[in-house]
């Protein structure tokens, strides 16, 4: 099998994970660390989630001496848009709906309606948020797995 023909072939078993395809081709969540083992040198990360109709699919893939060489400090900006409680709530309150500044207002509990725009303007700035229509915010589609990935990171790496 000549390259090209392997990389389609790959990139046809990846799909076929994601799309969660149960027929032979596709790895089982068992064979994942093979799938892994397969890609030595290569940093993976992905996953799916549903939220009521909202369906959301996310795979990268990264040549670790890539990442390794990469400039760190760069990521900065948005570990810090997340380190913030009060913007990780604000995330997890619009994860499943949009929702309106009134309830976002109510997920921070007592704090000004100013102090929710600076966060608010904070996380539409690093991408995470969009508004759809005035008054109204929900998750960037785009952030929705990467965000997951990122929030199960930290849980594990914290425990």
């Amino acid at each position: 099998m000549n390259p090209l023909e392997e990389r389609v072939e790959e990139l046809e078993r990846r799909v076929a994970l994601l799309e969660g395809d149960s027929s032979p081709a596709a790895p089982a969540p068992a064979d994942l660390l093979a799938l892994i083992q397969s890609r030595p040198g290569t940093i993976m990360y992905g996953g799916a989630a549903g939220f009521g109709e909202r369906h959301y699919m996310w795979a990268m893939e990264h040549p670790a001496a890539e990442v390794a060489a990469a400039h760190w400090p760069a990521a900065a900006t948005l570990l810090e848009h997340l380190g913030s409680a009060p913007r990780l709530a604000l995330l997890a309150a619009v994860l499943h709906e949009p929702r309106t500044s009134k309830e976002l207002q109510e997920t921070l509990g007592e704090t000004s309606t100013g102090h929710l725009y600076h966060h608010l303007k904070d996380l539409q700035s690093a991408g995470l948020l969009v508004q759809p229509r005035r008054g109204e915010y929900a998750i960037a589609p785009h952030a929705v797995v990467p965000l997951m990935t990122i929030v199960a990171i930290a849980m594990e790496l914290g425990s």
